[in-house]
């Protein structure tokens, strides 16, 4: 995938709207769900579904964050409206060429397409492997179901802050005071660090340092994981790595659609249908501006993860598995870290452009088996007893 220097803001589409990110931020804080009689937040939803057990409870809570979904839409919607007449303002006939960001659009689209067929088989397996331990279908889950599954909740007892900070100093790391909530999810992002969400080197180079909580050397040597969880703990997290990236070329994909047309229901079916067959389950139509954000920030998620897996490959090819605990190689990812940009850090690794495989490469040979679910050890559901 070629890339170049992203385009400011300033430069020639002013897209920016701060009233009506007030508004959509005011709205999403007074939203409220009203379920069994508890008033419970917007923004406090989706962290709740992700905790709860049983289906059913889970699929309420779900059906009322669409409810509120369709509630705030009429803002993202008027906010969309404002970026189109902000196009056409500046005499631009193509909105999305225009957030692309110098991008090559449909270069860019063609390598998209490329990663979610090369990714497909080996996902779906892992998908319909993490379904069954739940006794759920693939083919009968929703994003809840998922949120419920990638939360990890069996894997908490590893990652309370003392041990993980103890953890981590082995990697030149001090997460505790980065750490919310509880789970290897907090571990994960304790251990990227600030700038995790930045679309820099130094936001690579701290999603790097965040991808070592599924790397087997690390949980076996600074973490002190049990040897029997390791590979399943390793599957796991390669598995949520490979649902952000293929949800994140999705959105993207879809992206390219919602800004070529005005038609809102069609806009709706994409939305459902493009990122609910690339994750396996069903997405509610209502979060198809939810879902966007900032324009195409999924694109730039997927160009740090690639950035990441090239800087990750390098590291490993240099200084071995446990990298993490050589002063050369941290040296190596703070030097890289201070780049100024993508491309002078993908020069110093000898790349000529980011490049998906490494990031795949690396996931793959994480996931047990890498095909599982061809052949694979036989699950039990209500649905019966089949392989996965």
């Amino acid at each position: 995938m070629t890339t170049s220097r992203p385009r400011s803001r300033s430069g020639a589409l002013q897209i920016d709207a701060p009233d009506l990110d007030a508004a959509i931020a005011a709205a999403r804080r007074n939203a409220v769900v009203v379920w069994r009689g508890e008033r419970i937040p917007f923004d406090q939803l989706e962290p709740r579904i992700a905790r709860t057990d049983g289906r059913g409870e889970r699929d309420g809570l779900y059906a009322g964050w669409g409810e509120a979904l369709d509630a705030v839409n009429p803002l993202y919607e008027a906010r969309l409206e404002h970026w189109r007449e902000a196009a056409a303002s500046a005499g631009i006939d193509d909105l999305a060429t225009a957030l692309a960001a110098g991008r090559d659009v449909e270069a860019w689209s063609l390598d998209l397409e490329r990663l979610a067929i090369f990714s497909e088989t080996v996902y779906y397996a892992a998908l319909r492997r993490y379904l069954a331990l739940i006794d759920i279908e693939q083919g009968d889950a929703t994003v809840a179901d998922l949120w419920h599954i990638v939360r990890g909740s069996a894997w908490g007892h590893w990652f309370d802050e003392r041990d993980l900070d103890r953890a981590a100093g082995e990697a030149g790391r001090s997460i505790a005071e980065g750490m919310q909530g509880d789970g290897w999810g907090s571990a994960e992002s304790g251990l990227a660090g600030d700038d995790a969400g930045a679309i820099t080197p130094a936001g690579a180079v701290a999603e790097v340092y965040g991808s070592l909580v599924g790397d087997p050397a690390w949980l076996s040597r600074a973490l002190g994981m049990s040897s029997d969880e390791i590979a399943s703990f390793a599957d796991f997290v390669a598995f949520v790595r490979l649902w952000r990236v293929r949800r994140s070329l999705s959105v993207a994909q879809y992206e390219l659609r919602l800004y070529r047309s005005k038609d809102t229901p069609l806009h709706r079916a994409y939305f459902s249908g493009i990122v609910g067959h690339a994750t396996g389950v069903d997405v509610p139509e209502a979060a198809y501006l939810h879902d966007v954000g900032t324009p195409f920030s999924s694109i730039s998620d997927l160009e740090r993860s690639m950035l990441a897996g090239a800087i990750a490959t390098t590291v490993e090819h240099q200084f071995g598995p446990e990298w993490w605990s050589d002063d050369r190689a941290r040296d190596l990812l703070a030097e890289l870290a201070a780049a100024p940009r993508a491309e002078d850090a993908l020069a110093q690794l000898g790349y000529d452009a980011l490049d998906w495989r490494p990031l795949m490469r690396q996931v793959r040979t994480r996931l047990i088996g890498e095909m599982s679910g061809y052949g694979g050890p036989n699950i039990t559901t209500r649905a019966g007893t089949r392989k996965v």
